[in-house]
């Protein structure tokens, strides 16, 4: 039995070797490419044409940045950007909580659906139910925030 385990290591730490090789190809690309995109302003430009997509939501101007980043690369690291967004930009308490609805929802969109399609899983099921959930929850809150007011 003991012999049995021994002589299999070998190939289970090698295939534990190329999924991590594998996950390295998609999250790495992911992570720079959003340091990039933030460091030349790329969010900055579409915020004028999803202003009101994003007000259905309850999200202002702040709340792109951490949306976009809970989105594509997951909720630690999305987390830690609306930390310091909600210190730099003061967002209001509304605000952050539409982004923690959503980001619970529906974070790490691109690096899960790449991941769990690498594995063999359908894209669109992935995807679609989580978008749908995130969205619906995060416009009835808002919705419901503001008939309060």
């Amino acid at each position: 039995m003991l012999g049995q385990l021994i002589s299999m290591l070998p190939g289970a730490a090698l295939k534990g070797l190329v999924l991590c090789a594998e996950l390295a190809l998609v999250v790495l690309p992911l992570i720079v490419g959003y340091e990039m995109a933030k460091a030349y302003g790329v969010f900055e430009r579409p915020w004028k044409r999803l202003r009101p997509a994003l007000a259905v939501i309850g999200l202002g101007p702040g709340g792109l940045v951490p949306l976009l980043a809970g989105v594509f690369l997951g909720l630690l690291y999305g987390a830690g950007i609306l930390v310091s967004v909600s210190r730099e930009e003061g967002l209001a308490d509304s605000e952050r909580l539409a982004l923690a609805v959503f980001l619970v929802t529906c974070h790490a969109v691109v690096e899960d659906t790449a991941l769990f399609v690498i594995l063999g899983g359908s894209a669109f099921w992935i995807l679609a139910p989580r978008l749908v959930m995130a969205l619906g929850l995060t416009a009835w809150l808002a919705r419901r925030g503001r008939s309060r007011l």
